[in-house]
């Protein structure tokens, strides 16, 4: 059993899950996994203080042994401990979905930020406290490198923190030990099923989020232009905000004039919060969602109208609808999406913005959903004139098998190109844009690395639209 006076006594340094993080005098915490005991054994050498484990202690480690029932509930016992309960001393907000995760809690933190309070923030593109930036690995961290992190937040004297959380760290329990005060629902559209399985999988994960990890008198802010975000909208009590794009009944927050809508941004209009329009950078429907997500957000918390504008006017998300070419009426977009919805919502956007040639340049991702490759081929030739089919992350995937999966969804072949380099791909269709074309890159957005079997290496889509533009 872990108890208190036992984690007193043990004069720990560090707590870890990662064999290969372990440092001298870490806590480790060996899960019921395969090959769980030779990672505690690579612990137990590296200097680990104590084993914390569900099994019986091998011969050679019963001096460093904590047998326990549940690693999890020891492990998130652990970490209130040692970090101080960190979560008890600022407001956590959370944004889930499949897509617009990104975009919503950089606008949610500047509006935050705007509105006095100093604000920490967790994401796919970085992490942050205050004004200090730090790089990401994963959409929503370990527990243990979340209650860290956590840690650091309060001591900066951040009242309030941000953060994405995906269906993974839901189902696996990542956020254990956080209540929310607000949680917002972007969407739900196929994505991670090699993971989740089923729709329906996907969709308990995210659902949790609402049903186990809500602080009392906190906000659900849902979109419900989205299926599951109706069906969870109307199966919750308690305070929740309802946004439509759509205008649907019931809705707090809804467009109440036509928006308009450029290639420099959109005015938006909801005469709830305001009688003046919001102008932001952002454009494209997809981000009328963001937007309208993000209001209903700063309604439930009463931020000040001010702050909401600086927060619009002001930020621009890194790969996300991002213009990183804007010259001789040639247009190139760098956009993250990697799922069907994403690359139809892009697609359409840039389509009617586009008035000569539309192309789009996009591989899928190795290793992952396989489902989903047939159905992108199939958006990018339904709405592009041109499609360039290339390598994503292969990772330990044939990057040629993959293409050939994304091309059994094109029927045009004819105005499909495939060319496996996308250093290449990128080149010959930029080349080949002329005035009024508007190229979309699409897939790896504000990513700086290609990963190809298990190693990365240095690859940023916008650095080669540049090289390819230059020539």
């Amino acid at each position: 059993m872990l108890s208190d006076a036992l984690l007193r006594n043990l004069n720990i340094c560090g707590l870890s899950d990662d064999s290969r993080r372990v440092k001298p005098g870490d806590l480790f915490f060996s899960f019921p996994v395969e090959n769980n005991e030779s990672f505690a054994k690579t612990a137990f050498l590296k200097g680990a203080v104590a084993i914390v484990s569900e099994i019986d202690a091998p011969a050679e480690m019963t001096s460093k042994w904590i047998q326990v029932k549940n690693v999890k509930e020891a492990r998130l016992k652990a970490a209130s401990y040692f970090y101080g309960n960190p979560f008890s001393k600022i407001k956590v907000h959370a944004v889930t979905g499949t897509n617009g995760k990104t975009t919503s809690v950089f606008l949610m933190e500047a509006m935050l930020t705007a509105g006095g309070r100093k604000t920490a923030l967790i994401g796919t593109i970085h992490n942050k406290i205050g004004n200090e930036i730090e790089p990401s690995s994963l959409t929503t961290p370990g527990l243990l490198d979340l209650f860290a992190f956590a840690k650091k937040a309060v001591d900066a004297n951040c009242s309030d923190l941000v953060m994405e959380v995906s269906s993974h760290a839901l189902h696996q329990d990542r956020i254990a030990g956080i209540l929310f005060q607000t949680a917002l629902f972007s969407n739900l559209t196929q994505d991670h099923l090699d993971y989740h399985e089923t729709m329906s999988n996907y969709f308990e994960a995210k659902k949790k989020l609402f049903t186990t990890y809500l602080a009392k008198d906190s906000f659900s802010v849902i979109n419900i232009d989205d299926q599951y975000g109706e069906s969870l909208f109307n199966s919750l009590n308690g305070k929740k905000v309802a946004v439509s794009r759509l205008k649907r009944q019931g809705a707090d927050i809804y467009p109440t004039e036509e928006v308009i809508n450029t290639e420099k941004g959109m005015s938006i209009k909801v005469s709830t919060i305001s009688d003046e329009p919001f102008t932001t950078n952002l454009c494209g429907e997809f981000n009328i969602d963001n937007v309208l997500l993000v209001l209903g957000f700063a309604l439930a918390l009463r931020l000040p109208e001010s702050a909401m504008r600086i927060a619009l006017e002001t930020v621009r998300v890194h790969g996300r609808f991002e213009i990183v070419y804007n010259e001789n009426q040639k247009h190139v977009v760098v956009d993250y999406a990697h799922t069907p919805d994403a690359l139809e919502r892009v697609l359409t956007t840039a389509r009617e913005l586009c008035k000569g040639q539309l192309a789009v340049l996009f591989g899928c991702g190795g290793d992952r959903d396989k489902t989903k490759r047939p159905l992108m081929g199939a958006i990018a030739a339904t709405h592009a004139d041109v499609v360039w089919v290339t390598s994503d992350n292969p990772r330990t995937e044939v990057a040629s098998e993959i293409i050939k999966d994304i091309m059994a969804g094109i029927d045009k072949k004819e105005n499909a190109f495939l060319m496996e380099n996308r250093a290449e791909a990128i080149a010959i269709a930029c080349s080949s844009m002329r005035e009024n074309d508007w190229l979309v890159i699409a897939g790896k957005g504000h990513e700086t690395y290609q990963i190809i079997g298990t190693k990365k290496h240095h690859f940023d889509d916008s650095e080669e639209v540049q090289k390819a533009m230059s020539l």
